[in-house]
């Protein structure tokens, strides 16, 4: 059996966390724990700032001084300095006239309640103790920032998982913290070669030099992955084993990752020691680049081997890799896709989806992808600069202008222009039947969710419905996803049939609730023919076995011409329920639209 992407990365995540497990979590440096990840909340101790501190360099004065008018200077308040030391009865102590000249930071004395900054005074500077100053009417409270005007104590800082970043470490310090407990990211180690790999700086006939292991390593500090130490092998098994052994006797790794050796060569080293394993698997999945995978378990160690041209290593670290890593440990880059318009023309090959390498940047308030490089596994010069892998389904054919998705890299940098695609609407994605089936059957699936579309969190129901489509014999393009305001105007110009023939079924997910912004059912409902109000009720039949929350769902589904809609909740627990209740209804209802004698149970 041939895995796809997705399915093979969820096996290689159970492996992990099968051998390795839930790793403890670490305690670190301030510094050090920048880009990892809080492993409990952050709270903080103390309000901040700590006191009443003044904003500016200038005088401080007391109420009966605000109007305004001829101040005598008292002693200096600088930062740092405990006021109570200098003025021990307050500033009203000293003498009611009394301007007191206090730096920036400093603790506010007693009795001061404004600050006027040194050049409003006359004059603007400061002057020696015992001098006088003319100062302006000022307003109770200016240039004082008050204790805990920042933060009270007490307060959720950064919840468990967030990313250490500089502000946090700062403000964690002003908290008097100098450690943080942080999510483990387990020990990678890293082995590539074979005896055509040459490791120095000089050429050799008939070998190149290792890419890569600095591709991985590259490639680890980037997205959160902790990789400590690296090895090379040979051609030979024994060299391969005794490259093993080392690693996990000299640095314990907790998972152990090879590029190269795993196809179907007759040196192949590493599927030959992965074969005679207890625990393992070497095959080929449904994605190109990176065709050839593998796993084990080497002693107590598992294994991620990967193909070894250095485009295959790329995609499959993004594609499989980050994923596994995320799922086993939530360590790390947390793998992001957003929707993105294609600049290029790109047809899908057979079987396999295809991962391009592309930049992604602005185009106006639109996000771009624009094709970088072919699609050779060997173009590692031609991925110089790409931020994003786009998915291109198998058989699919994107017109510019069309909607894909794009898998970023972790320091993707979205502020890069690109050029505008060269469209007048926005198709679906046109896709041909990978078999020879005859049936001809076709299916849409469009997501209305303004937060997926905007990229702030995945689409998730999409991928599941179009998989199910498949599964049942619809050719099905990737799943459009747009936010809510732009259903109408993408339903619009499918039904148009500008883009080719209406589809045998259109599914869509988002927008049948009651907040202000679900508008799928107005949208929807003008096109119906017929309405089918007990297909629904079989929908929320299935949906109120898990939860009461599905009778908040307004769903529709209908015939509109010869096409099927229905249209189901939002979230993904209730996709799911739709599948479940649609899968013994959807082909029959195809059949009768298309005037077919459908099948009978015993046939």
């Amino acid at each position: 059996m041939t895995l796809s992407t997705q399915l093979y990365s969820a096996t290689i995540a159970r492996l992990l966390s099968d051998t390795v497990g839930a790793l403890p979590d670490v305690t670190m440096p301030l510094t050090e724990a920048v880009g990892w990840r809080l492993a409990a909340d952050l709270v903080t101790q103390y309000p901040s700032p700590s006191f009443d501190n003044s904003q500016m360099d200038g005088y401080g004065i007391g109420y009966a001084n605000v109007a305004g008018g001829r101040f005598r200077v008292g002693p200096d308040v600088p930062a740092g300095t405990n006021p109570a030391e200098v003025y021990h009865y307050g500033v009203n102590g000293y003498g009611h006239d009394t301007a007191v000249p206090i730096m920036t930071g400093a603790q506010i004395p007693e009795d001061v309640v404004a600050i006027i900054p040194v050049e409003h005074a006359n004059p603007p500077r400061f002057v020696d103790t015992g001098e006088y100053v003319q100062l302006p009417a000022v307003e109770v409270g200016a240039f004082i920032r008050p204790k805990g005007s920042d933060v009270l104590a007490g307060t959720l800082l950064a919840r468990a998982g967030s990313v250490v970043d500089a502000a946090l470490i700062a403000t964690a310090a002003s908290q008097g913290i100098t450690e943080l407990t942080v999510k483990a990211r387990p020990r990678i180690a890293v082995i590539a070669g074979g005896d055509e790999v040459v490791t120095g700086p000089t050429p050799v006939a008939a070998k190149i030099f290792d890419a890569n292991t600095p591709l991985i390593a590259g490639f680890a500090q980037t997205h959160g992955m902790h990789v400590v130490a690296t090895g090379s092998t040979t051609d030979e098994v024994r060299d391969f084993r005794v490259e093993l052994d080392r690693l996990i006797r000299d640095y314990a790794p907790h998972i152990i990752i090879t590029s190269g050796g795993v196809s179907e060569g007759k040196y192949e080293v590493v599927r030959q020691v992965l074969e005679r394993l207890d625990v393992s698997w070497v095959g080929k999945i449904h994605q190109q680049p990176g065709g050839p995978q593998g796993y084990g378990v080497y002693g107590e160690t598992p294994i991620i081997a990967l193909p070894g041209n250095p485009i295959s290593t790329l995609v499959s670290l993004r594609m499989l890799v980050l994923p596994a890593l995320w799922t086993a440990f939530a360590a790390g880059a947390e793998p992001t896709a957003i929707q993105v318009k294609i600049h290029d023309a790109v047809t899908g090959i057979r079987h396999k989806t295809q991962y391009r390498r592309a930049v992604v940047g602005t185009q106006g308030f639109e996000l771009v992808a624009t094709l970088q490089g072919e699609a050779g596994s060997h173009l590692l010069a031609q991925a110089v600069g790409a931020n994003a892998l786009i998915e291109i389904p198998p058989l699919a054919r994107y017109k510019p202008g069309q909607v894909v998705t794009a898998h970023l890299f972790a320091d993707t940098k979205l502020e890069a222009s690109v050029p505008r695609p060269p469209m007048l609407r926005q198709p679906v994605a046109e896709l041909q039947p990978e078999t020879g089936g005859s049936n001809g059957k076709t299916g849409v699936v469009i997501i209305a969710s303004t937060r997926a579309a905007g990229g702030v969190y995945p689409d998730d129901a999409g991928p599941q419905l179009v998989q199910w489509l498949r599964s049942k014999g619809y050719v099905t393009p990737t799943a459009q996803v747009v936010a809510d305001h732009e259903l109408a105007a993408t339903l619009a110009q499918l039904m148009s049939g500008q883009d080719g023939p209406l589809p045998d079924v259109l599914i869509t997910s988002g927008g049948t609730g009651i907040s202000p912004t679900d508008q799928t059912v107005e949208v929807i409902a003008p096109y119906l023919d017929v309405q089918l109000p007990h297909v629904m009720t079989a929908v929320l039949l299935e949906g109120l076995n898990n939860t009461p929350l599905a009778a908040l769902s307004r769903g529709i589904a209908g015939v509109a011409g010869d096409m099927f809609i229905a249209t189901l909740p939002g979230s993904l627990g209730g996709v799911q329920d739709g599948m479940t209740a649609l899968d013994d209804l959807i082909d029959h209802i195809v059949e009768q639209i298309r005037g077919e004698d459908h099948r009978r149970p015993e046939d």
